[in-house]
């Protein structure tokens, strides 16, 4: 058993390499948002795990797509929008958790208010991207 925290250090490998506690209304309440599409930020990151606090603006879809290394875990936290589950929109509001796995299509959409939700990636998702866009008519 160690004796002290340092010597645990080698077990850390996340950023930032303390414990995260946060007060979502109070991160939101400071965030900057864009006109339009999704804001985002990774707050928590390591190589078995990545969180986002995300918002999809009013008037966003992302778009369909599906991952291929990565499943995503949906919390939603603010707002009302859908969710593309199994090739249904579903309405969504705060306390509903959506659970993605790797190589299945979903979506997301605020249509008539600011969507804030948390997504945990896992495995983290790899260097540049893990989104895989479906394009064309009948696509989901």
């Amino acid at each position: 058993m160690p004796q002290n925290l340092q010597e645990l250090k080698g077990l850390i490998d996340s950023t930032p390499n303390i414990a995260v506690l946060l007060n979502l209304a109070g991160y939101y309440a400071k965030r900057q948002l864009p006109e339009k599409g999704v804001d985002s930020e990774v707050v928590y990151d390591c190589p078995r795990t990545q969180m986002m606090i995300r918002t999809a603006v009013k008037g966003t879809q992302i778009g369909g797509h599906f991952h291929t290394v990565s499943d995503e875990i949906v919390i939603v936290v603010g707002g009302r929008g859908e969710v593309l589950v199994n090739g249904e929109w579903k309405p969504v509001k705060p306390g509903d958790v959506h659970v993605c796995p790797r190589g299945i299509v979903h979506d997301t959409r605020a249509l008539e208010e600011n969507l804030q939700y948390i997504s945990i990636f896992t495995p983290h998702l790899p260097p540049g991207t893990d989104i895989n866009w479906v394009t064309g008519a009948g696509k989901y």
